[in-house]
Parts: structure tokens; sequence; C-alpha cells
């Protein structure tokens, strides 16, 4: 399947759009490869675009003023990863986005996305859709797991949502997105094990 039909199928599960609709997505899309840690977009870039995971994982990263990384989130195939503030805002990114595999996106152009999202009814029911199901729900959900819960409730609660994610992710970036660092969690993983509640 290609990229902008899993595209299609994607925007479709929060609200299908017409034939007339849909062409004027395809006309402002590109598709993108990425190699396995090559940028997406990086921190302080000017952005253009916003994208659809085709195939493959990335993160959304933080770089502190000490220069240490802090994993925001992880997205897979079927999701939209942007940094989308900066679009918004139209300023250098405070974020980056980098292929943790080989990657395939398509990049869809914010600005023509906008115009046709204000004159679209259509654009707007899927935006509302979506917004509420990862910007109000599953962002509130991510949120609270990191302040309210200890770093191995976290680890678990991590895999209770992302559980095909484990093996993918590697163990430091996983340890940054957790908060914790990579002997944290390597220690955390084996009392796991050998208690029985991880395998």
């Amino acid at each position: 399947m290609n990229a902008l039909t899993t595209l299609k199928q994607a925007v479709a599960s929060y609200y299908a759009l017409s034939q007339e609709t849909w062409s004027a997505i395809e006309a402002i899309t590109t598709i993108k490869s990425l190699a396995k840690d090559e940028w997406l977009y990086q921190e302080g870039e000017y952005l253009t675009t916003f994208a659809f995971l085709h195939q493959g994982l990335v993160r959304l990263v933080n770089t502190n003023a000490a220069g240490q990384e802090y994993n925001k989130r992880f997205f897979v195939a079927g999701e939209f990863p942007g940094v989308m503030h900066a679009l918004h805002r139209a300023e250098p990114a405070n974020q980056g986005i980098q292929a943790l595999e080989p990657s395939e996106v398509v990049l869809i152009n914010f600005k023509q996305f906008r115009a046709l999202l204000m004159d679209n009814p259509e654009l707007m029911r899927f935006q509302i859709l979506y917004l509420e199901k990862n910007w109000l729900l599953e962002k509130d959900k991510r949120e609270l797991y990191m302040v309210q819960l200890d770093a191995t409730e976290r680890y678990l609660a991590f895999l209770k949502e992302q559980p095909e994610l484990a093996e993918r992710v590697p163990q430091y970036h996983l340890a940054s997105h957790l908060g914790i660092t990579p002997t944290q969690l390597s220690r955390i993983r084996k009392s796991l094990k050998s208690s029985g509640s991880f395998t």
C-alpha cells in the first residue's frame, strides 16, 4: 500500500473526505524517505510542513541548554509527527524529529493545509475529531503518568500503551522519555524480569 493511500485511510478513520477534498490534500503533499538517524526536522529550523508517518519510527526530542535530550514521544506508522507550535507561531522549532528506523513520510504543506481547513467543513470535522483524541485525551493521559507515577510504574504504563516499542526503541532513548537514566531502566527491567512481572 502506498503512502498516500495509507494517509487517506488514516484520515478516514476520523472522518471520511470527499474525492474533491482528498484531491486538494494530495496536491499539497510530497513523499520523503528517511535513513535511520536522519532528521526530519531539526531544532532551530523554520518549518513549512508537518508529516504523516507511512512506515518506520521517529522520535520527538528537545535538547536543553546543557545538551541533554528529552524524548517527548515516539511516533509510529499511521501517526502525524510535527512541531505544531513552531508552525502556528512561525518561529524556530524548539524540538526536533529524528528517524529511529528507516522511515517514509508524507509531508503536508502547513500554510496550504490551513487555507483548505478554514474553508472546508469536512477538514474542520476531521481536525476536531483528531485533536479531541490525540491532544485532549491521549496527551492528558501521557502527561499524567509522567508526573504521578514512579519510574517503574511509568515503564509499565509505557509497555501497556505501546508494547510494540519495547524492543524497537533503543534503551537510552526510552530512558530519556521516562525521565530516568539508562542504568535505572536496566535495573527496572532486571527487577521486573526476576520477579516474573516482565519477560
